[in-house]
């Protein structure tokens, strides 16, 4: 599915007392990008590409991905706009 993000909007993990998890905090320069994108669905997406695929993450290389994600959508990357990883955000 294109979206499947979206399916895993809402939902949190819980520990074993089934209290829920608090979410991690991402970098500043990771921003989502698509319908109803979400701190939470980007997560998913980019531990889901670091699990799936060995090839590096970019995210998404055009800015046309916001008016028509359908068309101009890289599906080997998350919903993301494209970034660089930094000395900062490594420490």
């Amino acid at each position: 599915q294109l979206f499947w993000e979206k399916r895993l909007q809402g939902l949190s993990a819980s520990d074993v007392s089934e209290q829920i998890i608090k979410s991690m905090e991402l970098p500043k320069g990771l921003q989502g990008v698509g319908p109803g994108a979400s701190t939470e669905s980007l997560l998913s997406a980019v531990a889901s590409a670091l699990h799936t695929s060995t090839a590096p993450i970019t995210g998404q290389n055009s800015a046309a991905v916001e008016k028509n994600p359908g068309i101009w959508l890289n599906t080997a990357q998350p919903l993301c706009k494209a970034f660089v990883v930094t000395d900062d955000d490594i420490r």
